[in-house]
């Protein structure tokens, strides 16, 4: 009898021991339909963070310091892409340097959102550097976009010089008072104040040479 009470309490320890083992859990996640699974080892790991995506971006400013290449900046930063592509095409034999015609052209192609093509431009890109504030800014904008990653990632630049005020903005000279016209306030008379009596004729203090005589 003792036999026997002995062998079933093993028997049911050895029955929980392999319940919490896991011996007796179903199949794995990989092998259900819906990938799920009850181990808390092998939940799958929650979706992380989505990333930034970063677009292609470009400050205005005055381009005048380089003609050519400001042309296609200005193009460009306005979303202009045929027109970018026109000017890049009719103006890069006189750019600055020949270096940067990558550049531009990377900026057309992501402009056009043909950021395949605009990683070919990049990969042919020889920077150097620049100290034109736009061209910079292209470089750090493009760079932007096939690395994704931020500008910062691409250094800084110098500052973007302001466009001209234009002729509605300016101040109209003849709206300005003249000064050489404005009188004096020290020259003019204040007509609240009584004259010297010191320089004023006295009407009363003549002579009448024919009053009083003859008589």
């Amino acid at each position: 009898m003792k036999t026997r009470t002995v062998a079933t309490v093993l028997a049911l320890c050895l029955t929980i021991g392999a319940c919490k083992s896991g011996a007796f859990e179903g199949p794995d996640a990989a092998d259900r339909p819906d990938g799920t699974s009850t181990r808390a080892g092998k939940q799958d790991p929650p979706a992380g963070k989505q990333r930034t995506k970063y677009g292609f971006t470009l400050p205005t400013g005055n381009t005048a310091v380089d003609v050519n290449e400001g042309r296609v900046y200005d193009a460009l930063a306005e979303g202009d892409c045929p027109g970018a592509q026109t000017a890049l095409d009719e103006t890069k034999g006189n750019f600055r340097t020949a270096t940067t015609v990558p550049l531009f052209q990377a900026g057309v192609y992501l402009c056009r959102k043909d950021v395949a093509s605009a990683k070919s431009e990049y990969a042919r890109l020889a920077w150097e550097g620049s100290d034109v504030w736009f061209i910079c800014e292209l470089h750090r904008a493009v760079g932007s976009v096939v690395k994704q990653k931020p500008k910062s990632a691409f250094g800084g630049c110098p500052p973007v010089e302001p466009l001209p005020q234009s002729p509605e903005e300016s101040p109209d000279p003849a709206e300005s008072p003249d000064p050489a016209g404005t009188p004096d306030p020290e020259s003019t008379p204040d007509p609240g104040q009584t004259p010297d009596s010191g320089e004023t004729p006295d009407s009363g203090s003549g002579t009448d040479t024919g009053s009083g005589s003859g008589s």
